[in-house]
């Protein structure tokens, strides 16, 4: 069809409609006026046409003359998809048919490296390596520290060090000598420091090391300064892991710095305080010591569940949960003896035999662990004694004199704060023989010598429920803000074996199976019972080896005091 036929169909119309003949006839009107335009412009239309040329067809595409010099450019036999050398690692790689094949020993070569002294075998295995710490390939950002142990099948108290643990060593001095502990050195250990405390302004006053700084009270109290723990605590395929980073990151839990008193607490004029020289409270409940807690100001409270932070510390530590060989025994032997002889306004008793020594404090009564006659007086010389036909020895004792008769008995009790003053820092003991006091990191006694409350828990038939504001706690609360652990404690009392775990309070770990020993499982013991229980941890000076850091007793209620329970002190650091 031509450009003229198919510009005049345009203008066809259907004879049989008026409408349409109507319009039309307009049209022809405009057509004969304008004749001579519309034919100029279809003559212009046919003068113009392209021809088509037999075999060839047009695109929507306008082939230019630049685009023709461009093709006339490309060598014959070009491609431009084609590898024309390819390395790895500075290895050239073969190429054929636009493929090129790296086989997998070329890539062991090429990618096999070294991670802090460790050298990978292949991709897989550094990929396997990454999965499980991305953190070892950035040494600068900090280090983690851990260990691990088996869940099942274990019976020794050993956990295995791992990450930035292996190869690193901890020992704590049993005779106040120097010994060989890496962890010194290392964040947050050596971030822990004593220092006197102003528990009336809340400020530090000195810092242990400084010329000011003082054990006796002179200077404020003593508390122990904790710092920022990170930590991640999970199981995987039958292991307890336990990590501690120097520094904040992705998976880690931080808990808050804070100060704890670095003696078990003491009260003088009705305040608690914290500082050598003083024989430990007792005889009081959980609330009296936490009404005395509050009284020293918003931010202090009772030992919590922060305890728990502290049994981390010490066991990344030392890898063992035997606390007592790695740190020494503490005060945990029984010591008593009987009058020989009645005596009245007198500070001595006489007694056949003793292993009672100087600076021991002591108790006197009627029996064992009465003090119906003297309360925690200190034993200040020991001789030998003899007269009519009476021979052993006297044990004199410092306060007023009081009246002893025959069968009456002197005991060893609670020691007085400071026995460990002279190790500063150190970890250990200056005498390892079950009578004397104990330190870890500038916290003396933290177990053994008196049990200490836990405030913030309560155990309702087995069952712990945990607060983390000390603002709240409360007697044998369970409800919010108190947190229900997601297992139940042994039935059992013993020597533990397995912890129980929570992995939404992975920190809290409290006894789930006994079978254990003094030298496997846990090596401390647990006491238990139905009911609503408060927690108090650590034993007392005639526990023997069942004292520990992880020796619980959650066997009695909330009106529980005796002369072998009392407190610590904590502070928030924020």
């Amino acid at each position: 069809m031509s450009l003229v036929t198919s510009f005049l169909g345009l203008f066809k119309h259907d004879t049989s409609n008026d409408a349409d003949l109507n319009s039309n006839f307009d049209i022809d009107t405009a057509l004969n006026e304008n004749w001579d335009k519309i034919d100029a412009g279809i003559k212009k239309l046919n003068d113009e046409k392209v021809s088509q040329v037999s075999g060839k067809s047009l695109s929507t595409n306008d082939f230019t003359n630049a685009y023709k010099t461009k093709l006339d450019g490309v060598a014959t036999g070009a491609q431009a998809n084609v590898l024309e050398g390819l390395t790895l690692d500075g290895k050239a790689i073969s190429v054929s048919s636009k493929k090129a094949e790296i086989k997998d020993a070329e890539v062991t070569n090429a990618r096999k490296s070294t991670i802090k002294n460790k050298t990978f075998s292949s991709v897989t295995a550094r990929i396997e390596e990454l999965e499980e710490n991305v953190d070892s390939i950035e040494t600068v950002r900090g280090h983690i520290y851990g260990v691990r142990r088996k869940i099942t099948n274990n019976t020794s108290t050993a956990w295995e060090r791992i990450k930035d643990s292996v190869g690193l060593v901890a020992n704590a001095t049993k005779n106040g000598g120097s010994v060989v502990n890496n962890f010194d050195n290392l964040a947050p250990w050596s971030e822990i420091k004593s220092c006197n405390y102003d528990i009336a302004t809340g400020k530090v006053k000195a810092w242990f090391g400084d010329a000011t700084f003082s054990f006796d009270g002179s200077n404020g109290d003593v508390y122990t300064y904790i710092p920022d723990v990170y930590l991640k605590i999970y199981q995987e395929d039958d292991y307890d892991y336990i990590l501690i980073s120097d520094i904040e990151r992705s998976g880690f839990t931080k808990y808050d710095s804070f100060f704890i008193a670095r003696y078990a607490g003491s009260v003088v004029d009705d305040v608690l305080h914290s500082y050598s020289g003083l024989a430990p409270a007792h005889n009081k409940t959980i609330a009296q010591f936490r009404t005395l807690a509050k009284a020293l100001g918003d931010k202090f409270s009772l030992l919590d569940y922060r305890y728990f932070v502290l049994q981390m510390l010490y066991l990344v530590e030392y890898a063992t949960y035997n606390s007592q060989s790695a740190l020494g025994n503490g005060v945990m032997t029984q010591q008593q003896a009987t009058a020989l002889i009645a005596e009245s306004n007198t500070n001595r008793v006489v007694v056949s035999s003793t292993t009672l020594y100087v600076g021991r404090t002591i108790g006197i009564g009627s029996a064992w662990a009465s003090f119906s006659i003297a309360t925690d007086r200190k034993v200040t010389k020991i001789e030998d004694y003899s007269n009519g036909g009476v021979t052993g020895k006297s044990v004199y004792f410092d306060g007023d004199p009081v009246n002893i008769a025959v069968g009456n008995v002197i005991w060893g009790c609670g020691q007085h704060s400071g026995q460990c003053d002279n190790l500063g820092m150190k970890s250990g003991c200056l005498i390892n023989d079950g009578y004397h006091s104990v330190v870890y990191r500038g916290i003396e006694n933290l177990f053994s010598n008196m049990w200490q409350f836990v405030d913030g828990i309560t155990i309702q038939d087995r069952i712990a429920y945990i607060c983390k504001d000390h603002s709240a706690y409360e007697n044998g609360k369970i409800t919010s803000p108190y947190k229900k652990l997601g297992y139940t404690n042994g039935d059992t009392n013993g020597y533990v074996k397995n912890l129980g775990f929570d992995p939404d309070e992975p920190l809290c770990r409290f006894p789930v199976e006994v079978g254990g020993s003094s030298s496997s499982g846990t090596s401390d013991y647990y006491y238990q019972n139905t009911g609503t229980r408060l927690a108090h941890v650590g034993g007392y000076f005639s526990d023997g080896a069942i004292a520990g850091l992880w020796y619980w007793n959650l066997g009695n209620d909330f009106s529980y005091s005796s002369v072998s329970i009392g407190c610590r002190v904590l502070i928030d650091n924020q």
